[in-house]
Formats: structure tokens, C-alpha cells, sequence
């Protein structure tokens, strides 16, 4: 069974999806042992069936990163293909790699002129390196306090809610990006009262081009899922949307509960920040990004 050509033959008919299920089967059974460099048709069986496992698995490069990198995050979480992460890991960047390089489309000679001359937005990572920019703005208005903006996501000093907060949110972002050709709309006016994301939308090249913004207040029960659950929902409402997006949280305070948990230990927004993207699935790194407002009325902002 494990001679070379037929090992060769099988993981050039394999997908991802049955290869995984050939290592959950055998992973227990053929237990790992060390390879020597050489090997022959007299290698023990042991041998030869520990080094079909790990040859099936590098055959998981050759396969569509559509395909293999969901099995490669499930093989990566499971203690028991340990023995293979140094493996997995490689492959999986690779994949991911494979996945940014397709999905690129660079932006033509007239767009790099466009940008260079009137700094204008022509890919869809320029519109979110833009929008983080404004947050980040937003927020130094907030810590500089010369119009107590903090004071607007109150109400007879309580909080607002998600999406009143929203309603703040990309009301600034519109005003500010308006005037560069940059439409922001917040979801609920489109689809569903309760709904607390914005888009900001953009022609590029005769071609509607749109980022998703999920906003979460920290108390939110899902606060630690929902970027990727919610953000990945919401692509698929969207067909002019990229794979990526920004997960924009409310921090108003240590006071207040986070993900439902009063007893949380987290003292800053930029502790919450790290404590989320901490959870970010390893292969939505880099495609979303996590934005923190701090609007806390005590003490200095952090984020």
C-alpha cells in the first residue's frame, strides 16, 4: 500500500476535506516515529505508514485555499496532530498567502497616478487603512475633550446602545469622508432596526467597492465571536464586498460588564483589544481589524 508511485497517485486525487478525514482515521493508529533520511521498499511498516501521513498532508498545499484552510485550522487545533504543527503551520501560510495573491487586483497606472496626485482611495485596503485613520481621529477628538464628544453616547447618564452609538459613528465618518467620493450607511436603514454595522462603500475602477464595519457595545454576549461569525455573515449579504472588514467595540468602562461577565479583570480599551484579538481566528488576521473606542468618562484614555 505505500509504495512511492501510489502514495504520489492518491494525494493528486485527494481534496482537503477527504485527506483530513484519512489522518482522523489513522492519526491514532500510526503512531508517529522518527523518519530516517533514507527509506526503502525495506523500511518497516511502521515507518512507511507514519511517512504516508506526512506526505498526505504536505498534498494539502496543492489544493485551493477555499478548500484547505478551514481543514488546516481544524488539524492545527487538534492536540492530536501535535506532532505535525511545525507542518501544518508552513502550509497553512502558504495557503493564506495563496488567498491574499488571488483575490489582489492591482490598482491600474491612471489609479496609482489618481492616488499619488489626490491621495485618493483606489483598493479596498486603502478604504480601511482610511476608515481606521478617522477612528483614530475620532478618538483623539474624544481624549482632547474640547467638545466633551464622549458625552454624546450618554443619555441622563446612561450609556447609548449599539445602534444609537452607531448612529454617531458613521454620521462623523460620512461627514468626513463624504467629500472623497466615500458613501457610509448604517445597516439598520437598509435591512433591520437592531442592526449596529455601517458600510463604506466606494467606485473603484466603475466598481462598487465595500468594507463592513461590525460595531459591538463590550457588554455584548458575543463580543469575543462575533468578528468573525458576523463579520463573515455579513459578506455574504453583500456581494461587493471584500473579504475583510473592521470590528469597531464600545468601551465605556471597567464598570460596565464585558461579553456578559461582570467579574471580567479588564481595566483599559486597550487591554479589551488585545483580549479579542487574542480569540481572532489565525486566518482572519490581517483581513480584520479591531478598532476600540474608548468613550469611558473616568480616567485617561487608553487604546
Amino acid at each position: 500500500m505505500f509504495g512511492d508511485g501510489f502514495t504520489d497517485e492518491v494525494n493528486a486525487e485527494l481534496t482537503s476535506i477527504k485527506i483530513e478525514a484519512i489522518l482522523d482515521a489513522f492519526i491514532e493508529q500510526w503512531p508517529r516515529v522518527d523518519l530516517p533520511d533514507h527509506w526503502s521498499s525495506d523500511s518497516p511498516k511502521e515507518e512507511k505508514a507514519y511517512r504516508f501521513l506526512t506526505d498526505l498532508i504536505w498534498s494539502i498545499e496543492s489544493d485551493i485555499p477555499d478548500n484547505a484552510i478551514p481543514v488546516l485550522g481544524r488539524l492545527l487545533n487538534d492536540p492530536r496532530f501535535n506532532t505535525l504543527h511545525k507542518e501544518l503551520q508552513s502550509i497553512h501560510a502558504a495557503q493564506l498567502r495563496k488567498k491574499a495573491l488571488r483575490d489582489f487586483e492591482p490598482p491600474t497606472p491612471d489609479e496609482i497616478v489618481q492616488h499619488l496626485d489626490c491621495d485618493s482611495v483606489v483598493t479596498v485596503e486603502g478604504l480601511r487603512q482610511l476608515v481606521l485613520q478617522e477612528l483614530y481621529d475620532f478618538q483623539k477628538a474624544i481624549d482632547g475633550g474640547e467638545f466633551n464628544s464622549a458625552d454624546r453616547f450618554y443619555e441622563k447618564n446612561e450609556r447609548l446602545d449599539e445602534v444609537k452609538s452607531t448612529e454617531i459613528i458613521a454620521e462623523r465618518l460620512n461627514l468626513r469622508l463624504e467629500p472623497q467620493g466615500i458613501s457610509i450607511t448604517p445597516e439598520h436603514q437598509l435591512k433591520d432596526q437592531n442592526r449596529s454595522d455601517f458600510t463604506a462603500s466606494k467606485l473603484i475602477s466603475g466598481k462598487r467597492r465595500l468594507l463592513v464595519t461590525e460595531v459591538k457595545g463590550q457588554w455584548h454576549r458575543e463580543l469575543y465571536s462575533a468578528a468573525s461569525a458576523q463579520l463573515y455573515d455579513r459578506y455574504s449579504i453583500h456581494p461587493d464586498a471584500e473579504q475583510q472588514g473592521i470590528f469597531l467595540v464600545m468601551w465605556f468602562g471597567e464598570s460596565d460588564t464585558v461579553a456578559g461577565r461582570k467579574n471580567h479583570g479588564i481595566k483599559t480599551a486597550q487591554e479589551l483589544k488585545i483580549s479579542i484579538e487574542a480569540v481572532l481566528p489565525i486566518d482572519l488576521r490581517g483581513l480584520i481589524d479591531v478598532f476600540v473606542l474608548d468613550v469611558s468618562r473616568h480616567g485617561g484614555h487608553q487604546h
